[in-house]
């Protein structure tokens, strides 16, 4: 089998950064340049090059809490040029953790597009990071980069053309992945999916069930890179005025707003914290689509199960399953970006809709 050719994209993040002393205390800081990083990689870079290739390239140095969707587009399309101008077999990309969760989902819905069950993406992707920089003795990031170089290598073995994230022992469908620790190195975990593959002594096992295939390979990658803007989250706790929710829709500026709720989709419905003449008058007067999601990992906002959710979907709020807290944010800026939905019952549908594993369809 002929050499694989992997693209290395340090996108910024712990993983590279350096320590510096600020006013009498060491923080770690974005580093200068990526020199130092790229040498500090290239022990992992030199335990793959019997089976691939690899070509590392800076994209940023900054911290993953600065990213924005203008740096997720950014990569969309640097990925993009990868598979169908220059030949890379796969792309793998270095993250700072923070907003990890929210580039992988972006960079699935963006590479596999607007048509449900078809995608033009040939090769995996995979994004990792690391609690530690890569330089700290005893830290996870060495570990994970040479992880992601073995997962990459398996996904094209085994004909994976999808998003991922390894981190620590697992690799996680990325449109499934949460961020659930600050300090543990198994960080990251996919609540409402299974994970698609194990990491261990014998190698880097993917669930090729759970993974999309590459397909013909004539089919054009189609990308839908763009995200609007003027979306807004609330997370629901007792006590929350409904004249703010409303005045935020009031004065204008919002696209969309994202309710987290208590429990599986349950919004107050009495007294004078009572939401509900909200989502009405959101959704029927001024025409802007609620979301009704979950603050919990690895629940389900399908809001039929208790009056209080039941009624919140007949005020006009829309239910949004098994997805994440963040897939929700990220997919509703898909939509709008990308013109998918222009109407209230277009957004039901949509969030009901499997466009990159974001969501389990519900059934009836």
């Amino acid at each position: 089998m002929p050499k694989k050719k992997i693209l290395f994209l340090y996108n910024g993040g712990t993983i590279g950064q350096v320590p510096e002393e600020r006013d009498g205390q060491i923080v770690l800081v974005p580093p200068k340049d990526s020199t130092i990083f790229q040498s500090a990689c290239e022990p992992a870079i030199e335990k793959v090059k019997k089976d691939a290739d690899v070509v590392f390239e800076f994209v940023t140095a900054k911290d993953s809490t600065n990213m924005t969707p203008n740096d997720w587009e950014k990569l969309i399309f640097r990925i993009k040029k990868a598979q169908d101008e220059e030949g890379y077999d796969a792309v793998g990309i270095a993250h700072g953790t923070d907003t990890l969760a929210y580039t992988a989902t972006a960079l699935a819905m963006a590479l596999h597009g607007k048509t449900p069950g078809k995608s033009g993406l040939r090769i995996p992707v995979c994004l990792t990071g690391a609690q530690n920089p890569i330089y700290a003795p005893g830290g996870d990031g060495r570990f994970n980069v040479e992880n992601l170089f073995r997962t990459l290598n398996e996904a094209v073995e085994e004909g994976i053309a999808d998003v991922m994230v390894n981190f620590w022992d697992v690799v996680l469908l990325g449109c499934r992945s949460l961020k659930m620790s600050e300090r543990k190195f198994d960080a990251f975990q996919s609540p409402s999916y299974p994970p698609v593959g194990v990491i261990d002594s014998n190698g880097v096992h993917l669930s090729k069930n759970l993974l999309r295939k590459k397909k013909d390979s004539s089919e054009k990658l189609e990308i839908a890179p763009k995200f609007g803007r003027g979306v807004i989250s609330f997370e629901l706790s007792p006590g929350i005025d409904p004249n703010v929710v409303l005045g935020f829709i009031t004065n204008g500026g919002v696209s969309a707003m994202i309710l987290k709720s208590l429990g599986e989709g349950n919004v107050c419905s009495e007294g004078q914290y009572n939401l509900l003449p909200v989502l009405k008058q959101a959704t029927t007067e001024y025409m802007t689509p609620m979301f009704i999601t979950t603050k919990f990992a690895g629940g389900s906002a399908v809001a039929t199960h208790y009056e209080v959710g039941f009624e919140a979907i007949k005020a006009g709020g829309i239910p949004c399953f098994d997805h994440t807290d963040v897939a929700v944010d990220v997919k509703v800026r898909w939509l709008l970006g990308n013109g998918i939905c222009s109407t209230i019952e277009d957004f039901k549908t949509a969030m009901r809709t499997n466009f990159a594993g974001e969501v389990t369809p519900p059934q009836g």
